[in-house]
């Protein structure tokens, strides 16, 4: 059965048991060792924010858990807005402050319940846009269903339950995909400048819906001269996804923020350089630091995401020019983003959030599905067994505020 009931359904569902599974857990975990091992309940988050108190041990067990990392920048961004007395966070898109913000005003409580609530809906989106584009762009319903769980049972997966951009940008980017594949070139720009200003990088969602415009043309059109003109005739809508983020640059220019990559590098210690040079410095890491390479998360995803891709390129059915392109430009934009030892610039490391940035490259993720649900029941018993337990374990490690940033 295919149509938008089933696809809700998988989303919705498997977003709130996410959400309820990871709330319970990450509470055991924070009550059991966290105040145990006198863990700081904001930890990540700047003094100058002036979150919200969280006193009690229930409000720290279900709303503190998730202060880590970006996901106090956000809850800044939405409790008080762009401000060049904190540039710090004004690095990150506006979609999710506002929707955090929508949420907040919306529902009583703090501004943590408005995050949860938001959060969850974004994570529901974005599963139901999985569900729908593997109907739609692979015409497979059943690979939407593994894919809705292969996504939702990642080892750092818990992100699209923190209030942070994961969720959107992914729904948002798969929206692409969904009206490319429905030929509603209006809604593709509509979906992708919602997702340029939930992340930066969504401004590559120009080019792949192009693609897809231009594969639909080659079908539909004999001569080039022809393929050109129906390309600028259907496609002006998608000039919406870089006006948005040249939009968002007016808005942080008319509030007087410092320019990004000055923020970048005076605030978060990160530089970018070219995927090449990104490359050879994270292997150079890899060659020095085998020890912390062994455990390090990201430097993993970063050696896991390179094989899915050259995989996926080997697999005729997932070989497309746009879900190629659109995994391709992910990883490129991930290793070219380089972290300096926090408090200086002369120790270069690796590109750190590696593996949280790889949750929303959902061509790898569909092609594992796709290969997972032809393996025996063993080997699907395995890999969701273990891939579980690496959920469990690094939303632990989350919730005690370590793990991957």
């Amino acid at each position: 059965m295919q149509g938008w009931f089933p696809a809700v359904r998988w989303g919705v569902g498997a977003a709130l048991a996410s959400r309820l599974a990871l709330l319970a857990w990450m509470a055991v975990v924070w009550l059991g060792f966290g105040e145990r091992l006198g863990i700081p309940v904001d930890l990540h988050t700047d003094p100058v924010a002036a979150l919200p108190t969280l006193e009690q041990p229930a409000q720290q067990a279900v709303f503190g858990v998730w202060r880590r990392w970006d996901a106090s920048h956000y809850l800044n961004l939405a409790q008080n807005g762009y401000r060049a007395e904190d540039p710090g966070p004004t690095v990150f898109g506006l979609l999710t402050p506002l929707g955090i913000r929508a949420f907040d005003a919306a529902l009583p409580g703090g501004i943590d319940l408005g995050a949860m609530v938001y959060a969850t809906a974004a994570y529901a989106f974005a599963l139901t846009m999985l569900y729908r584009v593997c109907e739609v762009y692979y015409d497979d319903a059943d690979l939407g269903r593994w894919s809705v769980m292969v996504l939702a049972m990642l080892p750092l997966a818990f992100f699209f339950s923190a209030p942070m951009s994961e969720a959107a940008y992914l729904g948002l980017a798969l929206g692409v995909f969904y009206a490319g594949a429905k030929g509603r070139w209006l809604l593709a720009g509509v979906f992708g400048a919602l997702a340029a200003l939930a992340r930066s990088q969504g401004v590559m969602l120009a080019g792949v819906a192009g693609l897809m415009l231009l594969e639909a043309g080659l079908a539909r059109c004999p001569t080039w001269p022809e393929r050109l003109r129906d390309l600028a005739r259907r496609g002006w809508p998608l000039l919406f996804i870089p006006a948005a983020w040249v939009g968002f640059l007016v808005f942080r220019d008319g509030l007087g923020l410092p320019p990004l990559d000055d923020i970048y590098r005076t605030r978060s210690y990160i530089f970018f350089t070219n995927p090449l040079n990104g490359l050879l410095l994270n292997l150079r890491y890899i060659v020095e630091n085998p020890a912390d390479a062994l455990f390090n998360v990201d430097l993993w995803a970063l050696v896991v995401s390179s094989v899915l891709f050259i995989l996926l390129l080997r697999d005729r059915r997932h070989r497309r020019a746009p879900l190629a392109a659109y995994a391709l430009a992910s990883l490129l934009v991930a290793v070219s983003k380089i972290n300096w030892a926090w408090g200086g610039y002369d120790d270069v490391l690796y590109s750190q959030s590696f593996g949280r940035y790889m949750l929303t490259v959902f061509p790898l993720a569909i092609w594992l599905a796709d290969g997972l649900r032809r393996r025996s029941r063993p080997v699907r018993v395995a890999w969701f067994t273990l891939s579980g337990l690496g959920l469990v374990v690094f939303s632990a490690l989350l919730a005690l505020g370590g793990g991957a940033p």
